[in-house]
């Protein structure tokens, strides 16, 4: 029987979105495993990422804790109602730093600049490290396979655990 009819082929943004590997696990202060935490952080980061190479945020309050919120940068900090404000409204946060790069050089004023998507895309693979700090939050930092330079221009992505579940804390 040939097996090759039933093969799904790849989209374009499943073509274009790199690859995502965890690397090293640290823990600051406590023992545990954390090995299945991880890979639920890593599941909600690979979300992430193939999001925003798509151009397509609409399912992020899901991944936001209605106590918590989400800081979309280090200064920004949004109740999950004013993420989801904020993700309808048609010239959004995200269209002008994570996919539109004429629209962040027209906010920025200045031509050298990279949305969170041109950083991801450059990466051509990203590995990541796990840094926990208790066992319900986890900070990762991203390492690029290429572009390295360009690491730095993202913040480290923050996760809570709440009631048994991962959430997204903080941006990248």
């Amino acid at each position: 029987m040939d097996c090759t009819r039933f093969v799904r082929k790849r989209t374009v943004s499943e073509e274009l979105s790199p690859n995502v590997e965890r690397a090293k696990i640290y823990l600051s202060g406590h023992t545990g495993e954390f090995t299945k935490d991880s890979e639920e952080i890593l599941t909600i980061l690979r979300r992430l990422i193939d999001g925003t190479v798509r151009k397509d945020l609409t399912f992020l309050p899901d991944l936001v804790s209605e106590e918590d919120g989400i800081y979309i940068d280090l200064k920004g900090h949004w109740d999950r109602a004013r993420l989801k404000t904020e993700l309808s409204a048609k010239d959004n946060y995200f269209r002008t730093y994570f996919f539109d790069r004429e629209a962040l050089e027209k906010e920025k004023n200045h031509s050298d600049v990279r949305t969170v998507r041109d950083l991801l895309l450059s990466s051509r693979g990203i590995e990541v490290d796990f840094y926990f700090e208790t066992p319900q939050a986890c900070e990762v930092k991203f390492k690029f396979k290429e572009n390295r330079k360009w690491e730095s221009e993202l913040i480290n992505p923050y996760f809570t655990k709440r009631k048994g579940k991962w959430y997204v804390h903080r941006l990248f």
